[in-house]
């Protein structure tokens, strides 16, 4: 990893939103990729910043100020982005987070990467009820709802999701991707849900995949990590 971008990482720890774009314009001057910018310098500081939360070593303040520093990061970047595929409408994607779940930057990062790649993204933000993800998915013609959640309570909403659209016969009109710390492979095929991308850019990958997949002939869920 180059200075500027361990810089960031440090700076995303500490959840110094002014010193994260300093370093940020510092690293496009150089001559840095926003995409590496955000995934080996915001993503990375963040990832520290919360196996520091789950050991005890910081607290609840101090991930929100990371948290807060990431998304000025994300919204620094996010129109440096060059649409790939000549901006190409590819589909068009419900995103959230699970009810009960107000942890949106991994979220805010897959919308993003979506979304530069030719996706339609209607952002649901954080604590999105069931019945919200169906109404939207339906007004939109939704091709994909993907549901994101960092808390293990808040996971049982995704299955929720699934079992309401096949009570209501509604199933094969959407494909369902899940993602968030706590969701594992597993999970993804106890709840019979159609795939599981552990990074934001995978998830990209994983959208791309069951674009052209008809999910009535797939038997397993699309796992990439």
């Amino acid at each position: 990893m180059s200075e500027v971008l361990k810089n960031i990482a440090d700076a995303i720890f500490e959840g110094d939103a002014e010193r994260t774009i300093e370093l940020a314009d510092q690293a496009l001057s150089e001559g840095v990729n926003p995409q590496s910018i955000i995934d080996k310098g915001g993503v990375a500081g963040l990832e520290r910043l919360g196996e520091a939360f789950d050991n005890l070593d910081v607290f609840l303040s101090e991930l929100m100020l990371g948290g807060e520093a990431m998304k000025g990061l994300i919204e620094k970047m996010t129109p440096l982005f060059e649409t790939e595929d000549g901006g190409g409408f590819k589909g068009t994607v419900v995103v959230g987070c699970a009810r009960g779940d107000l942890h949106d930057i991994g979220m805010n990062l897959v919308a993003t990467q979506l979304a530069v790649s030719g996706y339609k993204i209607i952002n649901m933000g954080t604590d999105v009820a069931v019945n919200e993800y169906v109404d939207k998915a339906e007004e939109v013609d939704a091709d994909i709802i993907a549901v994101s959640s960092l808390l293990t309570t808040s996971a049982y909403y995704q299955e929720e999701l699934i079992q309401r659209l096949e009570i209501e016969g509604k199933r094969d009109r959407f494909k369902i991707i899940v993602g968030g710390g706590p969701i594992t492979h597993e999970w993804t095929k106890k709840i019979k849900a159609d795939g599981y991308a552990r990074t934001a850019p995978l998830a990209v990958e994983l959208c791309n995949q069951l674009m052209k997949t008809d999910r009535n002939t797939a038997k397993e869920p699309i796992i990439i990590e």
